[in-house]
């Protein structure tokens, strides 16, 4: 019994304190990325504007329920991607972790809606979102960066040309990861395309990216805080962009951290 609850308070730590919702369901079987909807509400850049996920006519979380692993494409393992902020907008969108079914809302600071203040005539240079059933746990430093994890679901860079639309899930093919160190702690970013995209096929490890690509990917994340006010962020692998094997490896171990999360607050609904 002592075992069972250093466990759960190991795990439920950094949740608690954050007031998460996490869903005592896991993923549907037989998981079919057709049947999954979101529904809007309230109108965008308002504080009253979210997205839920619906399937099969039952409202789910995306960032527990939506499978991790999205199948396979020529022996690659496929990932779920959701989509947070679309390739050139601004709004600072993401899965909320602590509202009822973890719809995505629009981040605030000091009570107004968060916006990127970096170079906003372009805004986001990919398309930003998350993996779904993964988590960043901030009190386990990880060996390759010597901080702990950010607190939030992995977060994802699509490479593809097209614009995705929010909310949207993609089935996606990893090709590399670098470490964000942001305010002390790790901030893994994934480079990933859409497994079907044919204009991204070419695409298929990190060696494959343009240098010019990555070269502005760490650019901007090092400089985008600046228009806040702020100094230059740092990175942490000595700046370098991660292969594939590497990435999926980071990716698995934020699959794992969620997963311990996931267990332990089910069991801590038993006792």
């Amino acid at each position: 019994m002592f075992a069972l609850a250093a466990l759960l308070c190991s795990a439920l730590s950094a949740a608690a304190s954050s007031d998460f919702y996490v869903s005592t369901a896991g993923a549907p079987k037989n998981f079919d990325l057709s049947k999954l909807k979101t529904k809007s509400v309230g109108e965008r850049d308002t504080f009253d504007f979210k997205i839920f996920y619906e399937y099969e006519g039952e409202r789910i979380s995306p960032w527990h329920q939506i499978p991790y692993i999205a199948g396979e494409a020529g022996g690659e393992m496929l990932l779920h991607f959701i989509c947070e902020i679309p390739k050139g907008t601004t709004a600072k969108m993401e899965v909320n972790k602590e509202n009822t079914f973890n719809p995505i809302i629009q981040d605030t600071k000091k009570g107004k809606l968060r916006y990127y203040k970096y170079m906003p005539e372009v805004g986001s240079l990919v398309n930003y979102g998350a993996i779904a059933q993964t988590w960043e746990h901030p009190d386990e430093p990880h060996p390759d960066t010597g901080v702990g994890g950010d607190n939030d679901p992995i977060d994802v860079l699509q490479l593809d040309s097209e614009p995705c639309k929010m909310g949207e899930v993609q089935a996606v093919r990893a090709l590399g990861t670098f470490a964000l160190i942001d305010d002390d702690e790790t901030d893994w970013k994934v480079l990933v395309v859409r497994h079907d995209d044919e204009t991204a096929g070419q695409l298929r490890d990190i060696g494959d990216v343009p240098e010019e690509t990555k070269t502005a990917l760490i650019e901007w994340f090092r400089k985008y805080k600046t228009a806040e006010g702020k100094g230059l962020n740092r990175f942490g692998l000595d700046e370098k962009v991660m292969d594939k094997a590497y990435a999926l490896k980071i990716c698995d171990e934020t699959h794992e951290a969620w997963r311990k999360l996931h267990e332990s607050w089910q069991k801590s609904q038993e006792l």
